[in-house]
């Protein structure tokens, strides 16, 4: 889904078809366990089920085949009958970050997935049945300082999310979004479960020993393949990885 801004947050369109509480309580590591943790920060913006789903399942697949020990802090707009996750709000966000700045070792790997509604240079954010707000790329930036140095990856699901990559590229970072700067993403209706890169995303990283760079090509393919057959423009989702990344983007790490 696009969403128009002048200044302030006019309206939402559609655009597409069809710390600690909320540190996720991890049990002990094993004797055998991986000492190098991937610090997972799953930020589902948008009051939609489709927003939380990508992230919270994502995790969870991530947990079963990745190479690092993971460490789970999520934060959800969706509002249920009984909360699980705290609200995504600035406050939460800023203390996430804060949080995994602080707790990262030498070793270890920060992962932020974001799904929500976009448009150009901007996200979305919808607490429940609240108005929408903006968040935009620059203040994203801003948020994401005390990463500087840390090896982070950052995956954004939302239309036009491409836009937001030359504001957050850094040395240090290997940033994939769902779509290029000027192109809207799919699946994001209410109602459906997954957007169509989430579902893609949750089948390119439930293959083990895999690259993210091997990942992110199995994403782009189904993601491709997904849209031809719903004669959709294609989004063709994007990736930047920094200077100081490249090793890692190649390494076998999930």
């Amino acid at each position: 889904m696009r969403l128009r801004f002048s200044g302030a947050v006019l309206g939402l369109l559609l655009a597409c078809s069809v710390a600690g509480a909320w540190a996720q309580p991890s049990p002990p590591p094993a004797a055998n366990a991986p000492a190098r943790r991937l610090l997972y920060i799953g930020l589902a913006l948008y009051s939609e089920a489709w927003s939380e789903n990508d992230v919270v399942e994502l995790a969870d697949e991530l947990n079963d085949v990745t190479g690092y020990r993971l460490v789970q802090m999520i934060v959800s707009n969706v509002v249920p009958k009984r909360r699980i996750y705290p609200i995504a709000d600035g406050a939460a966000l800023t203390s996430l970050v804060r949080q995994a700045a602080d707790q990262a070792g030498p070793d270890d790997l920060i992962f932020i997935n974001i799904s929500t509604h976009g448009g150009p240079k901007v996200l979305a954010s919808k607490i429940g049945n609240h108005a929408v707000t903006e968040v935009s790329s620059e203040r994203l930036a801003r948020l994401f300082v005390p990463l500087a140095g840390r090896p982070t990856i950052i995956v954004i699901s939302a239309c036009y999310s491409g836009s937001l990559i030359d504001d957050l590229r850094a040395p240090g970072r290997i940033i994939i979004t769902a779509a290029r700067a000027d192109r809207s993403s799919f699946g994001c209706a209410p109602g459906n479960r997954h957007t169509l890169f989430g579902q893609a995303e949750l089948r390119a990283f439930g293959r083990k020993n895999r690259s993210l760079h091997q990942v992110f090509a199995a994403i782009r393919a189904d993601v491709a393949r997904m849209e031809h057959e719903s004669h959709e423009t294609p989004s063709e989702p994007q990736v930047s990885v920094g200077a100081d990344m490249t090793g890692l983007y190649d390494a076998p790490l999930f």
